[in-house]
């Protein structure tokens, strides 16, 4: 897994390249967690364009940095997530939990705005 964050306005994107497996959630919410540091803001979009697979310990994951944006004021939103992502989403509900957006440059328009 290959993250990259980009700054854009006042909210950080995150593109991840390749499956959350065992181990990689940690990865990825220590990167996220340094976000959440000061001068930073609580905005993200976790761009899953090119992630085939998450490992449920990522919904996890997500939850927690949902209910930490949340509580600081922030947002955290999910895109582009593959069929197999979103019937997981589904599954356990988060999908009524979770800000989700069919592909980024919605998530961007959303942000933006």
């Amino acid at each position: 897994m290959k993250i990259v964050v980009k700054t854009r306005k006042d909210y950080s994107i995150f593109n991840i390249d390749g499956p959350i497996r065992a181990g990689n959630e940690y990865e990825l919410a220590d990167t996220v967690e340094q976000m959440f540091q000061p001068p930073n803001s609580p905005k993200f979009i976790i761009d899953l364009k090119k992630v085939p697979f998450i490992n449920s310990a990522t919904l996890g994951v997500f939850l927690n940095m949902h209910k930490r944006a949340e509580s600081m004021n922030g947002r955290f939103a999910l895109s582009s997530i593959n069929r197999e992502v979103e019937n997981l989403l589904e599954i356990t509900k988060l999908n009524s939990i979770l800000e989700i957006h069919k592909n980024m440059d919605e998530a961007i328009e959303s942000f933006d705005d």
